[in-house]
């Protein structure tokens, strides 16, 4: 007997109404009028589109609802401001403020469907171990409701490389308390850039974890760092291992710079992680017009066979006063950032959050398909354009199989249940 049915649903990909049977966590059996009695429990999903959960694959969630909203912050001033924010507390205190806002942030991200979510977590003298802790404990709370992967983020940012935290680094690894190495290096010069770029590669090596990067956060014409981390993927064999987020210096140089590194990326099987909402806030301030949108080269990366996701990134704090956690939206505003007007583009930004979004963060069963894990949304529309344009409602997650966030009347929050 099946664990779960799903009746008359239209699963990402199909034309027609399906049946999709769940068992042990797994999609057994998609094909239609299975029985409803071979099952424990029905959903009648009334002829609506089914898809894969959300991947949210570059957030902060130590930041989430920390913003001041006095005045509009740049990417430096920001830093500044989250520094303060984390210096007015002891570091329990921080620990539990942490982890109590970034439960919020679970809530909210749960109802919208994200079933996989990714989040960096600073390791510095302003947080210390505060944020890495606070994670680790929610990812275990969490578990049976959201998968949560956590990069961890030396010294965001220390423009000299002897401080970078190194040290401190390999001890959160040897602890296991990370999934993957981050870093942002693009802060420091090209010389100091590639010392801890080096450093970085080899401590992954070491700790056979992938690597999830900040890379050329600016305005400014220098993809060096980008350009770089391809070299170095393939120096170190880690390809399909290593995510960059952000590369909006990608549209500030010039056209055979931009092919050569895109070149490269796609050589080195880099996974470029484009955050359009929070960049699109961030960069530009200083440009006269025309003023750039602040996002990567979406369109030419894809073009040249690149992956590329897309992710929330930072949620109403000093960063971005905006965001809920929700992957549709973000979808939705990529969609008309790249102009994307065709079925098979609004196609294309759908998987940026998520087929695009798991392959970067290396999820295992990710999909649709028989023998993939049942991590599924079912929404209120009849279609993937529909669900985009009119931003449909996620009638019902499901996480592993199980029921975790529903519009029905009486639903049990599963994320209270496991707190």
């Amino acid at each position: 007997m099946f664990d779960l049915l799903i009746k008359n649903c239209v699963p990402y990909g199909m034309s027609s109404c399906m049946d999709i049977a769940i068992k042990e966590g797994r999609i057994v059996q998609i094909e239609q009028n299975i029985a409803r009695e071979a099952a424990k429990e029905c959903i009648d999903a009334a002829n609506c589109f089914i898809a894969p959960g959300f991947v949210d694959s570059h957030m902060h969630w130590d930041k989430v609802f920390t913003m001041n909203t006095d005045e509009s912050c740049s990417l430096d001033e920001a830093i500044r401001r989250f520094q303060d924010y984390c210096n007015a507390l002891t570091k329990e205190e921080l620990k539990r403020d942490i982890k109590g806002r970034a439960m919020r942030l679970a809530r909210s991200a749960v109802a919208n469907g994200t079933t996989s979510a990714r989040s960096h977590a600073n390791i510095d003298e302003t947080t210390g171990m505060a944020g890495i802790e606070a994670l680790n404990e929610l990812k275990q709370e969490l578990k049976d409701v959201i998968r949560l992967q956590i990069t961890v983020l030396p010294n965001f940012p220390d423009r000299d490389a002897n401080r970078y935290g190194f040290g401190d680094l390999e001890n959160v690894l040897n602890e296991g308390l990370a999934d993957f190495v981050g870093g942002a290096p693009f802060f420091n010069t090209h010389a100091e850039n590639e010392k801890i770029l080096m450093r970085l590669f080899a401590i992954a090596e070491k700790f056979a974890l992938p690597i999830d990067l900040h890379v050329d956060e600016s305005d400014a014409p220098d993809v060096h760092c980008l350009e770089t981390i391809a070299d170095l993927t393939l120096q170190y064999g880690f390809t399909g291992k290593v995510s960059c987020g952000h590369c909006t210096a990608m549209n500030a140089v010039d056209e055979a710079t931009r092919n050569r590194v895109i070149e490269k990326c796609h050589k080195a099987e880099l996974n470029i992680i484009s955050l359009p909402s929070c960049n699109l806030f961030l960069m530009g301030r200083n440009d006269a017009q025309p003023i750039r949108r602040g996002i990567t080269t979406i369109k030419e990366f894809m073009a040249a066979g690149v992956n590329v996701a897309i992710a929330s990134d930072n949620i109403r704090d000093p960063f971005r006063p905006y965001g809920n956690g929700n992957m549709l939206e973000e979808c939705l505003l990529t969609a008309q950032l790249i102009q994307a007007s065709r079925i098979q583009e609004f196609n294309d930004v759908y998987r940026m959050g998520t087929y695009n979004a798991a392959k970067a963060m290396i999820l295992d069963g990710y999909g649709i398909e028989k023998g993939c894990r049942a991590d599924l949304v079912i929404f209120d529309t009849p279609d993937l354009q529909e669900t985009l344009l009119s931003q449909g409602t996620k009638r019902i997650v499901i996480f592993g199989g199980r029921v975790v966030s529903s519009t029905e009347k009486n639903t049990v929050s599963c994320i209270d249940a496991a707190k």
